[in-house]
C-alpha cells in the first residue's frame, strides 16, 4: 500500500511540473488536475479505506489528497502571466527538472523512512463489522493423520463487500447482474441488498466464495479500473482463511472445528490453539528434533519455514474402518448412537476414535450442536459388565483369588437390603473364577469383590484411572463418577453393584485405557492424539509415558488367559478366523428416574488381538439396540468389534497365528510412515505434552 503512495507522490510531483509548464504555455488559461477518470478514485475523500485483496485497509493514501489539490488550485490563481517564447519555457522547465530532481529523490526517502516506515511495523490490521470479527493476518496450522494425510488446513476464500452509499443508485442492477454468478444469488437479490443498505458504507455482499471464482472477480475488477470502468469501483473483493476438512465429517469430532469467528471449538483445535494459532506460543521447553527426522511423507503438507502443524497418532484407514463400521452396526441393530475407539496398547497412541451421529466440520452452521460433543472423552455411562475385568483384576493381584477359586451361584445375593441377581434370573452353581468370567455371571462377581473388601476395591478402580482425567490431549473430557467408601451416601451395597459395573460412571476413553493395561503386562499408559508438534525446521515428538503400573506382569497374564477364554467359550461372535482374542462383553441397563429399565441398555464389547501380542485394544459401545433385534451385547457391539478387528489385522499386516508363531524372525512389515521412521536415541528422552497423572509406580 505504501508503495503506491510513493508511487502517487512522484505522479502527483511530475504532474506539477507538467502543469506548470503548461501553465507558462497558455496564458489565461485555466487548468485543474484531472477529475474522476485518471487519478481520480485515488483521490475522492469521500471514499471509504478500501478493503484491499490482501486484507489490509488501504486507508492512507484516499484522504491526504483533497490538501495537495486545492494548492495546486490556489498556486494556479495566483501564477504570473508566462512569456511568449515557448522555447525558453521549455529550457526553463527542463532545467528547473534536473535541479530539484536530486532534491526531489532525497525528500522522497526521508519521507519514506521517518513517515511512512514505522507502518511496516504496526500490529496486523483487524477487519471489524457489525456482523464479525475477522484477523485476516491469524494463520491456523495444517493438521495430519500418521502418514501425512491432510485433516485440516486453512484455505483461502473470498468475501464480496460494497460501499452502497458511494455507489450510483443507477448502477445497482448492472452490479447485481454481473456479481450473480459470482455470489450465487439472484440479481433482484443483490439489486435489492444494495437498495435497502443504500445509506452504508460497508456492506457484506457475500461470504466464502471460492478462491478460483474470486480470483477471477478479482483480476475482471482490476481490469476495469485499467481501462477506466468503474462500474466495480466500491465493490471489493478480498481473501480471507477459512479452515478447511477435506476429509469430510472423517474424526471430525476428534478435530473440534473454527468457527465463524474463528475460534476452535472442541477437539484439537482447541486443546492446541495456542499452539497451532500463527500468534500463539512455539514448542515447549524440552528436546527438539530436526524436521527431517519425520518422514518425507508425513511432512509433505506441513510447511517450512515459520509454518506449524500436528502430526496425529490418528490413522485415516482405520479412522475410515471404525465410522463405516459404527454407521453399519447402529443401522442393523437399530441403536441410537455409538463410540468405537482404537488404541495401541503398548504406548497409549490413539489410531481411531469415532462416535456417530457425527458432523462435517466445513458446514457445522447447520448442524446439530449436540453431535459437536467427543462422546468417547465427554460422556459417562454405566459400563456393565466390562468392568468385572477390573473387579477379578484387583482380586488376582492381591491374591484374594486365583483362577480356581470355586463360588457357589444360588441364583441371587442379599445385601444391605438389596438383591442382586444375574441377567438371566438363574443359579448355576458352583463355577470357578475363570467361568464365571466367561458366563458373566453376576452373583459370584459380587462374591469376588467381598473378598477383596471395599478399601481395596476402590484403590484398584483409582489406580485403573476411574474417577480421574486420562490427560488425553482433547479438550471436553470428563472424570467420571465414582462413589467409594469416603463419599457420605455410599453404602455396602455399593460395593456389590459396582462391582459388575453399575452404579458406577465412567467414559469410553477411562474404560479402553484400563483394559490397556491388561493388555500391557499390567502397564496404565495416558492415552495421545498427537504424535508430534511441527514448527518451522524444529519437531517434537510425543513420547510414550507410563502413568502407572497398576496390576503385576503375573496378574496381566492371568487376566489375558481368562479373557481369551471369554471370547473362545462365551463371546464366540468376537472370534475373529485365524486370530486368538481376548476380551469381555457388557449389557448395562440404563438408569432412570423410576429405576432401571431392562428394555433400554448400552451394549459394549472391549477387547484386544492377537491375545499373546496385543496390536491394538478396541472398545465399541452401542446406545439403546433396538430390543426387539437384541438388548444383549453379545449380540450387537460384539459382532461390530469382530468386523472390524477382521479388517484391522488385514490394514496392519497382522498375520494369523500359524502364520506369526510358525517363525519368530519373520519380518514385520510396517503399515505407516510414523511406525516405519527411525528416530535417534535423544527422542527417547523427549517430555510428553501436557500434563501427566503423578502416581508412583507399584
Amino acid at each position: 500500500m505504501w508503495g503506491r503512495r510513493r508511487r502517487v507522490f512522484v505522479v502527483r510531483v511530475a504532474t506539477s511540473v507538467v502543469l506548470e509548464i503548461s501553465r507558462m504555455r497558455a496564458r489565461n488559461r485555466a487548468v485543474r488536475p484531472p477529475r474522476g477518470h485518471g487519478f481520480g478514485p485515488l483521490f475522492d475523500p469521500r471514499q471509504r479505506p478500501e478493503e484491499g485483496a490482501d486484507g489490509g485497509l488501504e486507508s492512507g493514501a484516499l484522504n491526504q489528497a483533497a490538501p495537495n489539490r486545492a494548492s495546486l488550485e490556489h498556486e494556479h490563481a495566483q501564477h504570473p502571466p508566462a512569456s511568449d517564447d515557448v522555447t525558453r519555457m521549455w529550457r526553463i522547465g527542463f532545467i528547473g527538472v534536473l535541479l530539484t530532481g536530486p532534491l526531489l529523490l532525497l525528500v522522497l526517502r526521508l519521507l519514506d523512512m521517518q513517515v511512512m516506515g514505522w507502518q511496516q511495523y504496526e500490529p496486523p490490521q483487524v477487519v471489524t463489522t457489525g456482523r464479525n470479527t475477522v484477523d485476516d493476518t491469524t494463520s491456523w496450522g495444517v493438521i495430519v493423520d500418521r502418514d501425512g494425510n491432510l485433516l485440516a488446513a486453512d484455505r483461502f476464500t473470498y468475501r464480496i463487500t460494497a460501499t452502497p452509499k458511494f455507489i450510483s443508485r443507477g448502477d445497482y442492477g448492472d452490479i447485481a447482474l454481473r456479481l450473480a454468478a459470482s455470489i450465487g444469488a439472484p440479481p433482484l437479490q443483490i439489486e435489492n441488498l444494495l437498495i435497502e443498505n443504500s445509506d452504508r458504507d460497508y456492506l457484506i455482499l457475500a461470504s466464502h466464495i471460492e478462491f478460483e471464482q474470486g480470483q477471477q472477480l478479482l483480476a475482471e475488477r482490476q481490469q476495469r479500473m485499467a481501462d477506466r470502468d468503474f462500474l466495480l469501483e466500491h465493490i471489493h473483493i478480498a481473501a480471507h482463511p477459512r479452515r478447511f476438512y477435506p476429509q469430510g465429517i472423517l474424526a471430525s469430532q476428534v478435530l473440534g472445528f473454527l468457527n465463524a469467528e474463528r475460534v476452535p471449538v472442541l477437539g484439537l483445535e482447541r486443546y492446541y490453539r495456542n499452539f497451532l494459532s500463527s500468534d500463539g506460543v512455539g514448542l515447549p521447553p524440552g528436546r527438539q528434533l530436526p524436521r527431517s527426522e519425520l518422514d518425507e511423507n508425513v511432512l509433505r503438507f506441513l510447511p517450512s519455514g515459520n509454518g506449524k502443524g500436528l502430526v496425529l497418532t490418528i490413522d485415516r484407514t482405520i479412522q475410515h474402518i471404525i465410522e463405516e463400521e459404527l454407521r453399519l452396526g447402529i443401522g442393523l441393530y437399530r441403536a441410537e448412537s455409538g463410540t468405537v475407539i482404537v488404541m495401541d496398547p503398548k504406548t497409549g497412541a490413539i489410531l481411531g476414535m469415532a462416535n456417530w451421529p457425527t458432523f462435517d466440520g466445513n458446514s457445522f452452521e447447520g448442524e446439530n450442536p449436540n453431535t459437536f460433543t467427543n462422546v468417547a472423552i465427554s460422556a459417562q455411562f454405566e459400563p456393565g459388565s466390562v468392568f468385572k475385568l477390573i473387579t477379578v483384576a484387583a482380586a488376582l493381584d492381591v491374591d484374594a483369588v486365583d483362577t480356581s477359586t470355586v463360588f457357589v451361584d444360588s441364583g441371587a445375593i442379599a445385601v444391605e437390603g438389596h438383591t442382586v441377581q444375574n441377567s438371566d434370573r438363574k443359579a448355576v452353581g458352583e463355577l470357578n473364577v475363570a467361568d464365571a468370567m466367561a458366563h458373566s455371571n453376576n452373583v459370584i462377581t459380587v462374591q469376588i469383590a467381598q473378598e477383596v473388601g471395599a478399601e481395596i476395591f476402590y484403590d484398584y478402580v483409582a489406580r485403573f484411572g476411574f474417577g480421574a482425567d486420562t490427560h488425553i490431549d482433547l479438550s471436553g473430557e470428563v472424570a467420571g463418577q465414582v462413589r467409594n467408601t469416603d463419599a457420605p451416601n455410599w453404602g455396602v451395597s455399593d460395593l456389590a453393584t459396582n462391582s459388575f459395573g453399575q452404579g458406577i460412571a465412567v467414559t469410553p476413553i477411562q474404560m479402553i485405557c484400563a483394559v490397556a493395561a491388561i493388555a500391557n503386562g499390567g502397564k496404565l499408559m495416558r492415552p495421545y492424539i498427537v504424535h508430534s508438534r511441527v514448527a518451522g525446521e524444529s519437531v517434537m515428538v510425543t513420547q510414550p509415558t507410563m502413568v502407572y503400573q497398576v496390576i503385576q506382569p503375573e496378574t496381566a497374564l492371568q487376566m489375558n488367559d481368562m479373557m481369551a477364554h471369554v471370547v473362545n467359550t462365551g463371546n464366540q461372535m468376537a472370534q475373529v478366523a485365524g486370530y486368538s482374542v481376548a476380551g469381555k462383553s457388557g449389557t448395562a441397563e440404563i438408569a432412570t428416574e423410576e429405576g432401571y429399565t431392562q428394555d433400554e441398555t448400552i451394549a459394549s464389547f472391549i477387547g484386544y488381538a492377537p491375545a499373546d501380542d496385543p496390536q491394538f485394544v478396541m472398545l465399541v459401545k452401542l446406545d439403546r439396540p433396538d430390543p426387539g433385534i437384541s438388548r444383549w451385547a453379545a449380540y450387537t457391539a460384539t459382532p461390530v468389534f469382530s468386523r472390524i478387528a477382521h479388517r484391522l489385522f488385514e490394514h496392519m499386516n497382522i498375520p494369523p497365528d500359524n502364520v506369526r508363531l510358525s517363525d519368530d524372525s519373520q519380518s514385520y512389515s510396517c503399515s505407516s510412515a510414523v511406525d516405519c521412521q527411525e528416530i535417534s536415541p535423544a527422542a527417547a528422552s523427549i517430555p510428553a505434552a501436557g500434563p501427566i497423572a503423578e502416581l508412583s509406580n507399584r
